[in-house]
Parts: C-alpha cells; sequence; structure tokens
C-alpha cells in the first residue's frame, strides 16, 4: 500500500474533492502511510483527511484498489459519510491550501482522469 484515498460523501450525496492549488488538479483526500499509522489504512486515510482537508468522516468502507501494473503495490480506495468540515487548513506537508469542493458524484468523475476505475467507484458509492 502506497496511497490510500477516500470517497467522503456529505449528507446530499456529495463527495469531497480536493484541487491542487498551484494546478487545479483534482484529487481525494488522502495520501501515503506514515509510521505512526501503525499499517491501518483507515487511521492513514482519517490522518491525511485531517491534515489537507480538516475534514471527519464516519466508518469507512473498504471499496478495492488500484493496482500500478509497472510497480508491486496498490492505491486503496474507502468510502465514508462526511461527519465534519472545518476551515481549510493548511496541509503540513506541502504547505499549501487545498481548494475544496463538494461535487456531486459524476461531477467529481469529470474531474478525474482515472478512466473506467473511477466509474467503477462512483458506481459503488452510490
Amino acid at each position: 500500500m502506497v496511497q490510500v484515498w477516500g470517497w467522503l460523501l456529505g449528507p446530499d450525496g456529495s463527495v469531497l474533492v480536493l484541487l491542487e492549488p498551484d494546478t487545479g488538479a483534482a484529487l481525494l483526500p488522502g495520501g501515503a502511510p506514515e509510521l505512526p499509522d501503525g499499517g491501518d489504512p483507515p487511521v492513514t486515510l482519517r490522518r491525511e483527511t485531517r491534515e489537507e482537508a480538516a475534514a471527519e468522516f464516519g466508518v469507512p468502507l473498504f471499496l478495492g484498489h488500484l493496482r500500478d501494473p509497472d510497480k508491486p503495490y496498490a492505491r486503496l480506495r474507502y468510502a465514508a459519510p462526511l461527519t465534519r468540515l472545518g476551515p481549510p487548513p493548511v496541509d503540513p506537508a506541502t504547505g499549501r491550501t487545498h481548494i475544496r469542493l463538494l461535487a456531486t458524484p459524476e461531477q467529481a468523475l469529470e474531474l478525474f482522469d482515472w478512466g473506467s476505475t473511477a466509474a467503477d467507484q462512483v458506481n459503488a458509492v452510490h
């Protein structure tokens, strides 16, 4: 596991999407595991989501993973209810503040360049 990302869903079904402040590239909250996470993917997701988006979420549901065909690891995907969204934080890892959007799952799909894998994930979170 090298990355853990979450489809965090608001009560209205919207998805929390982050935009890179420099490029506008869209991403889901989440990131790379660190030693204090103890190898627990939901712990990584919770820490990264707090750092990047000042967001909290309920119990995460494992959706699956994306494999890199050239490398021996996977990027994990979870879905969880978004329970709190605080003021936009400065990400301690990058020193930048992500732009946060609440988008429909279909809008989020259009922002990502993930092909059919993203469509499968959007269908899973509906």
